[in-house]
């Protein structure tokens, strides 16, 4: 067997690979060797939140699309995911959301000990620096910075008093006693710049000489002595390389890339991977399945007066640049989602089914839409906890073909009705008496759109993705689980799977915190062996 140059190999520098490189390397005796598929994270539209769009099929950004979706018209859905340091946190739009508590005791309650609310609370806490919050939910003193907007829009104001006129009540703290409610929500953001994984975790620990970073190296397979995993074989500038590693290797590639890797390298369902000329090392039918993702719709409307971040005129724009380049304030320092809420999509629902967001700019219909030059407001619903499942396939045994990524949205009908629900909730708010003197016309659904057929076809034909895959590698306790509670690949020995795609359902928020968390724990099982 090949000398193993390092203990540990991550493969994946996102959300969780960065949390792990910084974690394991604290040990100056454990060496440790982090693979990223993408580049550097220094464009400077990384850095300044209110450019985020502009990351988006961009070379940072994997420019993943679905298979047609039966049942959204036959559309194939843009899902975002990063291919940079820091992964998706370096790309997306940096709210910090946990979910709710009743998520994580549904995970233990399913069997995956330690699992549990009260139990991995710790690990958020150990996660965060707030800047806002100091009480038994919150920490002061971990490596990501999460703050709070400086000072509500006025437009905000108005949501907030519309959105509990119609029910709703106020909630200063979704990451706190209880989810439900609305309120101001925080975000990644420190001075003023984003604050991915790669800023809190990875560029402190890039300093350890028992750190090794190699960007644009994308992993192709899992190398084996028998059943245990020894290393990786990537291609870096078309060059076929391997590193090996004496202790583990640690898929952390996100749960389309993950479930990728493991198939192309003979784990998965063997029928599959036999049609593609696969040697199949083991049988593990759940590896790529399960896929689950929020999707959302937006009700659009323009504004009568000019109190949005956007458009920005050109002398708007020149002062926006100056303001945020010396002093890392204005509109360029805003991730432009001030508030939202939690609520239910029925009374007789335990939790709350959907998740509500306020855009402080009149965001596209749907991503592929384009960009609006007028004032106005997107309200955005989400369905939190999708009954759909889907899977991630490979379309052949070439490490760099696409996987063939079917959500299969809405095809359980009570995702749809639970939408619906989400659509009528925002109608509620932006047809509240605070937006009577500023309301305009209403671009979606359209104000003829109000019965149940209507607004179903409006959601069928503009529904969109909230970028929050999970799943794909199911920790479990029974048989056909893709990873254990220790997150150790169940059938292989040296593996283990350290990303969004564990979590065995889908969060209700969303998945950069809990992915974080995730990475937390891990490398604390890790560590104690």
């Amino acid at each position: 067997m090949p000398r193993p140059s390092v203990d540990y190999i991550i493969v994946g520098a996102g959300s969780a690979g960065c949390v792990l490189a910084n974690r394991l390397s604290e040990d100056p005796n454990c060496r440790v060797l982090l693979l990223e598929a993408g580049g550097e994270d220094d464009a400077a539209a990384i850095r300044t939140p209110a450019l985020f769009s502009q990351l988006q099929d961009s070379p940072h950004d994997w420019s993943d699309r679905t298979l047609p979706q039966t049942h959204l018209q036959g559309r194939r859905i843009y899902i975002p995911q990063g291919k940079v340091l820091g992964g998706s946190s370096s790309i997306n739009y940096m709210i910090y959301m946990r979910g709710n508590r009743a998520d994580y005791d549904h995970w233990a309650n399913l069997g995956n000990t330690g699992w549990s609310y009260d139990e991995v609370l710790p690990f958020f806490i150990k996660a965060e620096t707030n800047e806002t919050f100091a009480d038994s939910y919150h920490g002061r003193s971990g490596p990501l910075v999460v703050s709070s907007h400086q000072e509500l829009s006025s437009v905000t104001q108005r949501y907030l008093a519309a959105a509990q006129v119609s029910g709703i009540a106020y909630n200063p703290d979704f990451n706190g006693k209880q989810q439900e409610g609305c309120g101001a929500m925080q975000r990644t953001i420190a001075d003023g710049s984003r604050c991915s994984a790669a800023v809190a975790y990875l560029h402190p620990a890039r300093i350890r000489h028992n750190l090794s970073v190699i960007s644009h190296a994308q992993v192709t397979k899992l190398l084996f002595d028998k059943s245990r995993v020894i290393g990786v074989q990537y291609l870096r500038f078309g060059v076929v390389e391997q590193a090996y590693a004496a202790a583990e290797i640690i898929l952390s590639a996100g749960a389309f890339r993950s479930p990728q890797v493991l198939m192309l390298s003979g784990l998965g369902m063997a029928s599959e991977l036999e049609n593609l000329g696969i040697d199949v090392r083991l049988d593990l039918p759940e590896v790529g399945k399960n896929l689950q993702d929020h999707i959302h719709a937006r009700v659009r409307c323009e504004l009568t007066q000019p109190l949005t971040f956007a458009p920005l005129s050109c002398g708007d724009k020149a002062a926006a640049s100056r303001a945020y380049e010396f002093a890392r304030t204005g509109p360029l320092a805003s991730n432009f989602l001030e508030a939202g809420g939690f609520v239910k999509s029925r009374p007789d629902v335990a939790y709350p089914d959907l998740q509500l967001f306020l855009f402080g700019n009149l965001t596209p219909e749907y991503p592929e839409a384009g960009q609006a030059s007028r004032h106005g407001i997107a309200l955005t619903a989400y369905v939190n906890r999708p009954r759909s499942t889907g899977q991630v396939t490979l379309s052949s045994a070439d490490p760099l073909d696409r996987p063939c990524i079917d959500p299969c949205y809405f095809s359980d009908p009570d995702d749809l009705r639970c939408l619906v629900a989400g659509v009528r909730w925002n109608l509620n708010i932006l047809y509240g008496q605070a937006f009577d003197d500023i309301r305009g016309v209403e671009l979606s659904p359209g104000v003829n759109i109000r019965d149940d057929a209507g607004l179903e076809d409006f959601v069928r034909r503009t529904a969109s993705t909230t970028w929050h895959p999970t799943s794909t590698c199911r920790m479990g306790t029974d048989a056909t689980a893709v990873v254990d509670p220790a997150l150790r690949v169940n059938g292989v020995t040296g593996l283990r799977v350290v990303d969004a795609s564990v979590m065995p359902t889908i969060v209700s928020g969303n998945t950069n915190a809990p992915t974080i968390m995730i990475a937390e724990k891990a490398a604390d099982l890790i560590r104690k062996g």
